[in-house]
């Protein structure tokens, strides 16, 4: 067997244990770089922090305010997400031990659905904390954790309401309670705005559609995401007249409207620039989204300023880098017009190609050959083809692909040939292409078409 540099074993580790939960509690514990990252005292000792946040549940008495003060220490220490699997299983053990009607399957607790759950039975106050801890750990899988863990804080707030508390209605209503209600309520004559940062919910109604009036729903947006507001979450808009981005096939959804909207006053483009920064994720999601329309938060926004004018080249660029090419594909859809209105030039095939390379692999248009059969598109294309690790592979794409099985040089082809069929189609109808065009550009068009060796 491996032998450990860390410790996991609780019996006999006592005392060291409780020196683990004092270090966290005085902000003196340290975090192993080397995973799994156990945690490191000053003197040197390591433990798993499994095992700690064990201990931690196996010898002090539930008390919802000292657990949710040793687990908001952690969550500042290290994120949510170093904890969250352990967390979520001792206290889905600690309630399945509490309340009889809760059942234990492989992954998760339950409540099995019969005739006799209907009647509920008054919550002793010790039965009201513990589903109020639950509640605070479907809180933070919502706040903290990937779009996807919604689905677990969803089935443990069905529990928490199938017990008979009603916590989770107050949380639909009030949302936390934590955030000031100035940063979650306004209203005046020309806006108003709701926020619930438990179901990551923003509702914006415009009364009067003004410069003003946008103004004050972005900002408003901006001061939600500034503060411990959920990261994935929805927007839904009301307004008289609800314009959207004009990018063919994109959702009709409250997003889209309010940057369809805003983006017509160029004053608010600093305030939706603004946006983009607080709400690029990577991971994150606009919950109202599925499937092929899922989209990173700030994706409208910059589709909209993407579209003003080529200072926002970047602003896009920096998208393409982010967003996570396994799931989403939504951007191929701007694409087509992005080039309708840019064209081919310089700058715009950075974009170009960035946006290709921030999917998987991003369809053809027919409409695309006619951009790149200039002889100036052409010859763009081609510098792309033979410099093209160092102008658009990024540090961390160069670390990845040094750190896996494939080189540098074996994406390079994959990229240059994921850029030929979005610009020409298949090579099947190459011929066809050169046929329609000069001697000059059908030499340049071969040398794409030419596979380094």
């Amino acid at each position: 067997m491996r032998e450990l540099n860390y410790l996991v074993k609780i019996e006999g580790n006592e005392l060291l244990l409780e020196r683990f939960i004092e270090a966290v509690n005085n902000g003196t514990v340290k975090i192993d770089k080397d995973y799994p990252n156990p945690y490191l005292l000053d003197t040197g000792e390591k433990f798993l922090l499994d095992k700690i946040i064990e201990y931690f549940f196996q010898t002090r008495p539930f008390s919802k305010d000292h657990y949710i003060a040793f687990f908001e220490t952690l969550r500042k220490l290290n994120g949510f997400n170093s904890y969250y699997y352990s967390l979520g299983k001792q206290t889905e053990e600690l309630v399945f031990n509490t309340f009889e009607r809760v059942k234990k399957g492989k992954y998760k607790i339950f409540i099995p659905k019969t005739e006799e759950n209907h009647s509920k039975p008054d919550l002793a106050e010790n039965e009201k904390e513990l589903l109020s801890f639950l509640c605070y750990l479907a809180v933070s899988h919502i706040k903290y954790g990937p779009s996807y863990a919604s689905v677990t804080a969803n089935e443990y707030f069905d529990i928490v309401t199938e017990l008979g508390s009603d916590e989770v209605e107050k949380l639909k209503k009030f949302g936390t309670g934590k955030l000031p209600k100035q940063l979650t309520n306004y209203k005046d004559s020309d806006f108003s705005g709701k926020a619930n940062d438990v179901f990551a919910t923003i509702q914006i109604k415009l009364i009067n559609e003004t410069e003003e009036s946008y103004g004050k729903a972005l900002n408003f947006v901006n001061n939600l995401l500034k503060s411990d507001f959920p990261k994935s979450y929805e927007i839904a808009f009301s307004s008289k007249n609800k314009e959207v981005l004009p990018v063919k096939g994109l959702p009709k959804c409250g997003q889209n409207y309010l940057f369809a909207g805003a983006v017509k006053y160029p004053k608010l483009h600093s305030q939706i620039l603004e946006y983009i920064g607080l709400a690029k994720h990577k991971y994150e999601w606009y919950n109202n989204l599925e499937d092929e329309n899922c989209a990173m938060p700030s994706t409208f926004a910059v589709f909209a300023l993407g579209l003003q004018d080529n200072k926002y080249f970047d602003t896009l660029i920096d998208y393409y880098q982010t967003v996570d090419e396994e799931h989403q594909s939504i951007q191929a859809k701007f694409t087509p017009v992005f080039l309708e209105k840019f064209g081919v030039n310089q700058k715009s095939i950075q974009v170009y190609i960035n946006a290709l390379l921030s999917m998987q692999e991003h369809p053809h248009n027919k409409a695309f050959i006619s951009c790149f059969c200039t002889e100036n598109s052409l010859k763009l294309l081609l510098d792309s083809k033979e410099n093209f690790a160092s102008y658009y592979f990024t540090d961390e794409n160069l670390k990845e692909y040094s750190d896996s099985e494939n080189s540098i040089e074996e994406m390079t082809d994959y990229c240059r040939e994921s850029v030929m069929y979005t610009s020409f189609g298949q090579s099947k109808g190459f011929s066809k292409i050169a046929k329609g065009l000069n001697d000059e550009q059908r030499l340049i068009f071969e040398k794409l078409q030419i596979a380094d060796k």
